[in-house]
């Protein structure tokens, strides 16, 4: 479990609880630290959707001219002019996919820097990247004329950049103590490292670059800003969700 790299590595460096006050914070190596942040990182993709769904302008419509509807009420003669809906516009509708949490490349992560502050809690910048495959379908109407429909295939790399505390203390609620990590998200931000189309049905060359600028700007406004409006949040709510898994007794260690 990533997240025992918290404790020491040796059970010869273990404090007895005698020499712990209640709540008092363990000292944890950088290596260890360091560590951590990958049981971070694979919580933290787990929080984005797996599978994400959108779109942009599907089924707009446009209201024109329709004729004018005529009758006669008595001798006079009575119009009503009439409009209908077509479709219109360019319509785009896209699915993301993450790859298993488990694969080999389902992300990867870098450690920026690494401070120890005064309460014995290492404040850890990091990147973790990811990569990820979507399919687009572009629909093009004009006035209720569909004048094509293709769909676009390719794959891009995300990142997402965390800055986070990670500490330990003891916990006296039980005998013997356990030992409790506590990470915290303070910053959060995902962004698109890269972004290339692999192919587009129908069409290529200048046009298949043209529809990577499309999507690219789609992918952009539609994923990753919905993410960011509420990442860290949904991180620290995660933690808190998964805080069996941030605890461990003193047998669990000693037996490492």
């Amino acid at each position: 479990m990533m997240m025992l790299a918290l404790v020491l590595n040796s059970t010869d460096n273990l404090v007895t609880a005698q020499q712990i006050a209640p709540q008092q914070s363990l000292a944890v190596s950088e290596s260890q630290a360091k560590e951590s942040m990958q049981w971070l990182a694979t919580r933290a993709m787990q929080e984005v959707p797996p599978v994400y769904k959108g779109d942009k302008d599907w089924g707009d419509t446009k209201k024109v001219w329709a004729g004018v509807r005529a009758k006669f009420d008595g001798l006079k003669l009575k119009t009503h002019r009439r409009f209908k809906e077509v479709n219109h516009g360019r319509w785009i509708r896209y699915e993301i996919k993450l790859p298993e949490v488990n694969a080999p490349n389902a992300a990867t992560t870098r450690i920026n820097s690494a401070t120890l502050n005064e309460q014995d809690r290492w404040r850890i910048d990091s990147i973790t990247e990811t990569p990820m495959q979507f399919t687009a379908k572009v629909e093009r109407w004009n006035l209720g004329v569909k004048l094509y429909s293709v769909t676009v295939t390719g794959h891009l790399r995300v990142q997402l950049q965390l800055t986070s505390t990670i500490g330990l203390y003891l916990d006296y609620s039980e005998i013997p103590p356990a030992v409790v990590a506590e990470p915290i998200i303070e910053g959060a931000k995902l962004t698109l490292a890269s972004f290339e189309i692999d192919r587009v049905s129908k069409i290529g060359g200048d046009a298949a670059e043209a529809w990577g600028e499309v999507m690219q700007e789609v992918i952009v406004q539609r994923f990753i800003e919905n993410q960011n409006d509420r990442i860290v949040a949904k991180l620290n709510k995660a933690i808190e969700k998964h805080q069996d898994d941030l605890r461990f007794s003193w047998s669990m260690l000693l037996n490492r």
